[in-house]
């Protein structure tokens, strides 16, 4: 099925989905944007921006999975630290212990986290390993499992850019 606009309904349930997982002024952000939905089996699936898919819902745990460009939109509705993972580097394919500058310690395993630079800049998206507050203390264990890095590269393909 194509995307397409979404219903009343259908933007209420984002609202509710995404200030669940994140908060209310991130689900005003994700409303503000010219959204549309493509829907699997009567449910959404796929959220997308001029195109662009930009959110995937996953049907096991009703949470988003973030692209770079909902990673932005989540970084510039919230202050740091949350959601956010500092990391020394550019990650490639996980971010460990070791590269964690600072996390926010409401991080849970199984999170959708940004992972940013010291001066806040987006770097890359990934699913939480570790709680945020154990992050800089184990340094050898994967903190981030990172989906995709700046620069549009996927974090498994391997090519991209690299870290400072």
């Amino acid at each position: 099925m194509a995307p397409r606009q979404p219903s009343g309904w259908e933007l209420e349930k984002l609202r509710a989905l995404l200030a669940a997982q994140f908060d209310e002024a991130v689900a005003d952000a994700f409303l503000s944007l010219p959204l549309q939905v493509e829907t699997r089996r009567g449910k959404i699936r796929y959220v997308y921006v001029n195109g662009r898919r930009i959110m995937t819902l996953r049907p096991s745990d009703f949470h988003f999975t973030l692209s770079l460009e909902a990673g932005e939109v989540v970084r510039s509705a919230s202050r740091p630290p949350r959601y956010r993972v500092v990391a020394t580097r550019i990650p490639r394919p996980s971010v460990m212990g070791l590269d964690v500058i600072d996390a926010d310690p409401d991080i849970r395993p199984g999170d959708e986290v940004l992972i940013v630079t010291a001066e806040d800049r987006l770097i890359g998206v990934g699913k939480a390993r570790l709680p945020g507050h154990l992050m800089r203390l184990l340094p050898h264990q994967e903190a981030v499992r990172v989906r995709e890095v700046a620069g549009g590269a996927k974090a498994e393909g391997g090519a991209g850019p690299e870290g400072p």
